[in-house]
């Protein structure tokens, strides 16, 4: 869903209102002489990837379609799609022959990469317990699954999160993750104007709404 970035910053003014000193509020306009406008709408953009990188899959909107055509390795019925430029994150992913969609796909680091690289298909993803991988190729980001039970196989399901991006002054972000990323971007305000109890409160509250793990 789109939202204003001005409605935004408004929002994240109450949520510091609520979770900051007022002194520490006062200062925020003498940080590198920017307003405190200038300063929240800086966090926008980081904080809205931050918390849509982390959060649960069921807390994520649709998103964007993807994958037009499929680069098939006829011998082990596997195949690699080019993601999108903006690529963010996969929301699922699924073949018309597999049991089931793939939400969480596995990195070239994962040593279940290497498994899906064997010639032998009971080592690999198959149509029962598919697996999807996001790799970085010369041409970009790719998606490669394992496996299809033919190469007659066809996408069924291909949707990701783009990167964020504010356009003609809004920015579209999932709508259940919403007051999550107003109260990130009030983590990294404080955490601008050195309110190291403001930055805490409002990291707690961004945790709980967008249910983030240790690494949001």
């Amino acid at each position: 869903m789109e939202y204003l970035v001005e409605n935004i910053i408004k929002e994240v003014k109450v949520a510091l209102d609520e979770n900051v000193s007022s002194t520490a509020l006062a200062d925020i306009g003498d940080v590198d002489t920017l307003t405190n406008d200038e300063i929240i709408a800086s966090k926008v953009v980081d904080a809205a990837r931050i918390v849509m990188v982390n959060a649960p899959v069921h807390l994520l909107d649709n998103g964007k379609p993807f994958g037009e055509s499929i680069a098939w390795d006829d011998e082990r019925c596997c195949g690699k799609i080019h993601l999108p430029d903006d690529f963010l994150r996969l929301v699922s992913f699924k073949m018309s022959d597999w049991d089931m969609a793939v939400t969480v796909a596995i990195t070239e680091e994962s040593p279940l990469y290497l498994r899906q690289q064997s010639s032998f298909a009971g080592v690999r993803g198959n149509c029962h317990r598919p697996i999807v991988a996001i790799t970085q190729q010369p041409v970009g980001l790719v998606l490669e699954f394992y496996s299809c039970s033919s190469c007659a196989a066809t996408i069924t399901r291909a949707r990701y999160i783009p990167m964020p991006r504010i356009r003609n002054h809004r920015i579209e972000v999932p709508e259940k993750l919403k007051a999550a990323i107003v109260y990130y971007i009030a983590y990294l305000t404080a955490l601008t104007t050195g309110n190291g109890n403001g930055a805490t409160a409002c990291l707690a509250i961004a945790k709980e709404l967008a249910e983030l793990g240790e690494n949001g």
